[in-house]
């Protein structure tokens, strides 16, 4: 009985200085941490005055990729499909099988000033729903040029950061070894010499594990994906379209066909929402134009796996 309660009492004191080291180790990284952004923040420029109007220049579809916040497009690329619905452009129809779709309203030109994005889902509407097209195929562009310009800094941009050393922890794993011969040496007993074995190997396993290094940056040391002149942007159009928040608009009120994709772009899901519920059948068009698209990906998924297999 007095040599488990040994046995035990080793092991969870092996177990505390594990913890312990941890936790040093972790306030070190903490402080380490606070102090990378304390001196990013003492060293970032004093932001550039807004320019007047910058929104309005950018376009909609632009503000629209850069209040989705991520980078990302498709936000932008819905805003271009409403835009022209809301215009008259395009409307929602069905299939000769009952399919909701998207068609064109006139089959005459594209209207003088359309963008590229718009004027390549008005020629494909001619065969297909416009809303299944590939969003990255035509928003692209519009994100590379933000990027560009500076409005966005792309995902995965890091403060620079060099990682404290694992003091606590390395110790720990360099002092396991000859705690774990002395374990084995005091129950070198053969009835125990099983338990011992186990539990040497155990602090081995927890000794290799404290000292790998850890490479990852902190999640709180990536930088937002919108630089500073981006957020200016998405404060002048919430600012200059603050009167359609749905949130702030009778349910009853209708977009004017110059608000609807202005609204979205700015409000997201629930200005999509306002627009849909006065527009019949434009949320089933959208929807069956989403699911054809993912349709196709499998389908294409499914080919090329098919060829690698046969070659």
């Amino acid at each position: 009985m007095i040599v488990w309660v040994a046995w035990a009492g080793s092991a969870a004191g092996y177990a505390l200085l594990v913890l312990g080291a941890l936790s040093l180790d972790q306030r070190i990284h903490t402080r380490a941490v606070a102090e990378a952004l304390a001196r990013h923040r003492a060293t970032r420029p004093e932001p550039a005055d807004a320019v007047p109007d910058e929104d309005l220049r950018l376009g909609v579809a632009a503000v629209a990729v850069l209040a989705q916040g991520d980078g990302s497009i498709h936000r932008a690329f819905f805003t271009v499909i409403t835009d022209m619905v809301a215009r008259g452009i395009l409307k929602p129809d069905t299939e000769y099988d009952g399919t909701p779709t998207l068609a064109l309203a006139h089959r005459d030109t594209c209207r003088p000033g359309a963008s590229e994005a718009e004027a390549k889902l008005w020629s494909s509407a001619f065969h297909q729903n416009p809303a299944s097209a590939d969003p990255h195929s035509l928003m692209h562009p519009t994100a590379d040029h933000l990027m560009t310009e500076g409005y966005l800094r792309g995902r995965g941009v890091y403060i620079d950061f060099e990682r404290p050393c694992l003091f606590w922890s390395r110790t720990v794993a360099a002092l396991t070894l000859p705690l774990a011969a002395l374990e084995t040496y005091v129950f070198l007993d053969w009835r125990y010499g099983l338990v011992a074995g186990w539990t040497s190997i155990a602090m081995i396993v927890v000794a290799w594990g404290l000292a790998l290094p850890d490479g990852e940056s902190p999640r709180e040391l990536r930088l937002p994906v919108l630089t500073e002149r981006g957020d200016q942007v998405v404060r002048q159009a919430r600012a200059r379209h603050a009167h359609l928040d749905p949130a702030k608009r009778p349910a009853s009120q209708p977009y004017a066909p110059e608000e609807a994709a202005a609204a979205y772009a700015v409000f997201g899901e629930a200005a999509y929402d306002h627009f849909a519920a006065h527009t019949p059948g434009f949320a089933d068009a959208v929807t069956g134009g989403a699911e054809l698209r993912l349709a196709s990906r499998a389908a294409e998924h499914l080919r090329r796996h098919r060829n690698d297999f046969i070659g």
